[in-house]
């Protein structure tokens, strides 16, 4: 069911300090998977989708199907497109029924940046599509996405203030030190930037590169105005993982349904764990 549109959600996350948890999901089971644990805790979701999932069922096979899922959950689940770097791609998913997509124009120049963003929540706004919006450039991997450590750029404020106001965006995903994929070192979080904006914008911040952060971390961040987490990696973990403990564990075992269950579990447990943390501190 809907309740509450991406930016109502945020919002009210930004203004009570906790995060929604934003999951990347690559299938139905998947999907279920999160939705399901969020059903439990009776909290809000956001179901992430990247581009080369988009790409391997297509905007409107995928958008049914996750539309149908969202639609009979008890609890808010927001379909929201990842890493979009393609403005055609951000408009046929739109049209297909996401309720919201991320442009990630951080690759290019600050003023293309500006002017492809906008033109996205232009095709947004008559739509009722809110939009998501990048400055900075996040290292590590996600999916087809990836950017060297020394390609890495952390937004300024500065910078970022002057983005947002020129773009107008729903939500703001500025690279503030975290990373996508795993880790190789202790993060460098530049965390009086997110309480900067927190206290300079309206616009909800988005923290991108969850996996693999401390609580300590995740808590602080919040604190200082994260009010949307994207875990990817995690997720990935707990279904490539699960599967070679089910076999390794059955061998001789041939029983499909048991199979998707345990897979079911093994994500389930990882959205409760995240889910719990970023609302530990909710006011």
């Amino acid at each position: 069911m809907k309740t509450k549109s991406f930016k109502e959600e945020l919002q009210t996350a930004k203004r009570r300090s906790y995060a929604v948890g934003a999951f990347n999901i690559f299938n139905y089971l998947s999907a279920r998977a999160v939705i399901r644990a969020a059903q439990k805790l009776d909290a809000p979701v956001i179901l992430q989708t990247s581009t080369q999932t988009v790409r391997k069922f297509g905007p409107q096979e995928l958008g049914t199907m996750l539309r149908q899922l969202a639609w009979n959950a008890s609890v808010n689940v927001i379909v929201h497109l990842d890493h979009c770097q393609n403005v055609e791609m951000a408009k046929a998913c739109m049209d297909a029924g996401w309720d919201s997509v991320m442009f990630d124009g951080s690759h290019f120049p600050l003023e293309d940046n500006i002017r492809m963003t906008k033109e996205v929540i232009a095709y947004a706004r008559h739509r009722g599509v809110y939009v998501e919006g990048e400055l900075g450039r996040i290292a590590g991997v996600e999916d087809d996405l990836q950017v060297d450590d020394d390609k890495a750029k952390g937004a300024t404020l500065e910078e970022s203030l002057y983005y947002v106001r020129e773009t107008g965006v729903d939500a703001f995903a500025p690279a503030v030190g975290t990373a996508h994929g795993v880790y190789k070192g202790t993060p460098v979080i530049d965390f009086d930037l997110v309480k900067a904006l927190k206290e300079q914008i309206e616009t909800p911040v988005v923290i991108h590169g969850g996996t693999g952060l401390d609580e300590d971390t995740f808590r602080r961040l919040i604190r200082n105005g994260g009010a949307k987490v994207n875990v990817s990696t995690a997720i990935k973990h707990a279904y490539i993982d699960g599967c070679k403990e089910y076999i390794q564990n059955n061998p001789d075992k041939l029983d499909p349904i048991d199979f998707d269950q345990y897979l079911n579990c093994a994500i389930g447990d990882i959205v409760l764990y995240h889910i719990e943390l970023f609302r530990r501190d909710m006011k």
